[in-house]
């Protein structure tokens, strides 16, 4: 299968491929079961499952290949959450192309679940509403759970800048 010239450009294709592939398969499900089979109960099960599909891909496989993070939210015993963020210390080992595919899809897909959730809003068409909202948690939980592995990273690169002028006006007061 030949890949389209911006997609091949990318420096793992087949991730992108695969970072986009659900979330395309997801709106299918949703637009032809909804708009041409009117058929809810299918419709809302393949749709959850390539939404499912997609959430986990993103977190645990394209986040983590093609922008070097990898984020989870781990529940203890006595109820509190603590998030764990993992990025890559070299940033520019990241190909740029791989980097505006991963951010780019990652922020539009919400986007257009609202869209789609609005317009269903304004249609009175409140039975869709729920599907809806469940993909845009799946969605968002990403985009929050990137968001802050990125801001996560930033503060550790900082820390390791700061901490590389210390050591080297350490170093030049010692010599």
């Amino acid at each position: 299968m030949k890949l389209p010239a911006w997609l091949a450009a990318a420096g793992h294709p087949w991730v992108c491929v695969f970072h986009i592939v659900f979330k395309l398969a997801a709106m299918l499900f949703y637009l032809f079961g909804r708009y041409l089979l009117n058929h809810y109960v299918m419709t809302f099960i393949f749709t959850i499952l390539c939404s499912a599909f997609d959430f986990w891909t993103v977190k645990n496989i394209s986040g983590r290949i093609l922008v070097g993070m990898r984020w989870w939210n781990d529940i203890h015993e006595d109820g509190s959450s603590h998030w764990y963020f993992e990025s890559l210390a070299d940033e520019s080992a990241v190909d740029a192309k791989d980097r505006s595919i991963f951010w780019g899809t990652l922020y539009v897909w919400p986007i257009v679940w609202i869209v789609l959730g609005i317009l269903n809003f304004l249609a009175f068409s409140w039975d869709w509403l729920l599907l809806i909202v469940m993909i845009l948690t799946f969605a968002s939980s990403n985009v929050v759970g990137y968001w802050k592995c990125s801001k996560d990273q930033k503060r550790q690169m900082s820390e390791w800048a700061k901490n590389q002028a210390v050591q080297a006006v350490v170093s030049s007061f010692m010599s």
